[in-house]
């Protein structure tokens, strides 16, 4: 998928929201129950503390003290600690997971201390939907004065308290629900973009169409949206413009040939008048006459051509033809133009058929084009090479000259009607001549391409393989 399609681009965006969504929701869950057994696990430590701080401390002995604080580590499952109003620890029960129960009510403890109600006490994860320990202690600590006491306080610490790992457990179900939100708005993104740009791109291809050259393309889209409308508009305005260049072409085709018979009857009598001239300068003014006719005549030739060219109209229809054959016809009647001026004709055809499925006298106007214009830019001593062969799966021709070449900055505007370099302007010629090459080729069903500077330059065509 291309990185700027509007596939892409919707699914990514889809994507993007609902990663969005996801951490504003995670994040917010995260601080409420973060906040939520912070709270809880103040609350317990608060609620035992007040258990214990309010019985008599056994100061009888330390092993009574120490008994004591087990016994109400016991009951809270907390570490107690007591301190004296010295701020001296006095007893420490230990920690609560390496109490033995058993042993401390074996011993009597339970029954001594039995009193303490620890179903009093709150959960020390609050309860309710979150409230599930799993064994792990709060680094929280808690300090109580004993009532009824000398300035002696207890200190619990250790209470469970399992929030971080409920707030883990939370954090890894939100990743998971986020990824999975995240896959599935990128799929629904990717699926509703290409129900979205399945028109786009029908249009696209269809203005690429016509851009080519198929004025009959049309976008296949209906509907009532705004892309329906847009197919609509797209089909009427390539209505409009196929009827305006046919009617244009068909107006080249009928004027070129409207003005060949007036021409030919003008160039007859041009000639006449030019046999009975008595005089140089009516000659001379008869001749220049002539070139001008002849000119008009080569461009209304060529006019006519190119708009039948284009149009698709087939004198004869596509054949089997040897390119080779046709390429060393096309040498021979150029070869006595090439010796008179002085130009060395190079010829490199295939000795075996090279078999085509083209309209033989297409294949004879690009061949007589390229040769032409390789001739007249060539100057004398310049050699001009047509070879002809198969290649990789085509027939490929290339006209190649040691002339003046293209300059760079006009070689993008060469196919163009009418269009002459800045270079030639003082060569006979009405730039129409590549223009039908092109046209012809590429009606062929091939490709035309050349490279050019300084030194000459070379025309390559291809053609399928019959």
């Amino acid at each position: 998928m291309h990185t700027h399609s509007l596939r892409l681009k919707l699914a990514l965006t889809y994507a993007g929201m609902a990663l969005l969504t996801a951490l504003i929701l995670g994040g917010i869950l995260l601080a409420v129950l973060g906040n939520y057994y912070s709270r809880a696990e103040q609350d317990y430590l608060r609620a035992s503390a007040e258990l214990i701080a309010n019985e008599p401390l056994p100061f009888s002995s330390q092993a009574a003290l120490t008994e004591w604080a087990q016994s109400a580590a016991l009951t809270t499952d907390t570490r107690v600690r007591v301190f004296d109003a010295g701020g001296a620890l006095v007893a420490d029960s230990g920690s609560p997971t390496r109490l033995d129960a058993d042993a401390l009510l074996h011993r009597g403890l339970g029954e001594g201390h039995g009193r303490r109600d620890r179903s009093g006490l709150p959960n020390p994860l609050g309860g309710g939907l979150f409230g599930n320990s799993r064994g792990t202690r709060s680094a929280r600590t808690l300090e109580l004065p004993i009532s009824g006491g000398g300035g002696e306080y207890v200190q619990l610490s250790e209470a469970p308290a399992s929030g971080s790992d409920a707030l883990l457990s939370a954090a890894q179900a939100w990743i998971l629900a986020a990824a999975l939100a995240v896959g599935l708005a990128a799929l629904a993104g990717y699926l509703v973009s290409a129900r979205i740009s399945r028109p786009v791109v029908a249009l696209t291809e269809a203005s690429d169409r016509m851009a080519e050259g198929d004025l009959g393309a049309r976008a296949p889209l209906a509907g009532r949206d705004e892309v329906g409308r847009l197919g609509e508009s797209f089909n009427g305005m390539a209505a409009r413009v196929e009827s305006t260049v046919t009617s244009l072409r068909r107006f080249i085709a009928d004027a070129a040939h409207e003005i060949g018979t007036p021409l030919t009857a003008l160039q007859a009598d041009l000639e006449l008048a030019e046999r009975k001239a008595t005089g140089d300068d009516e000659r001379r003014l008869v001749d220049r006459a002539l070139v001008q006719t002849h000119r008009l005549g080569t461009l209304s030739d060529n006019l006519l051509q190119l708009s039948r060219l284009e149009a698709g109209e087939l004198a004869g229809g596509r054949e089997i033809v040897d390119l080779s054959t046709v390429a060393r016809e096309a040498a021979g009647s150029v070869a006595s133009r090439a010796e008179q001026a002085g130009v060395e004709l190079d010829l490199a055809i295939a000795e075996t058929a090279v078999m085509v499925a083209v309209e033989r006298a297409r294949l004879q106007t690009v061949l007589g084009n390229l040769l032409d214009n390789a001739l007249k830019f060539t100057p004398e001593g310049g050699t001009v090479r047509l070879a002809a062969r198969a290649e990789g799966g085509a027939a490929l021709v290339t006209v190649a000259d040691t002339g003046v070449g293209i300059p760079a900055d006009e070689q993008g505007d060469i196919f163009g009607r009418f269009h002459r370099a800045r270079n030639v302007s003082a060569y006979p010629g009405n730039g129409l001549g590549l223009a039908i090459v092109k046209a012809a080729v590429e009606g062929s069903g091939g490709t035309v391409s050349f490279t050019s500077s300084e030194a000459g330059t070379e025309f390559s065509v291809s053609l399928p393989l019959a």
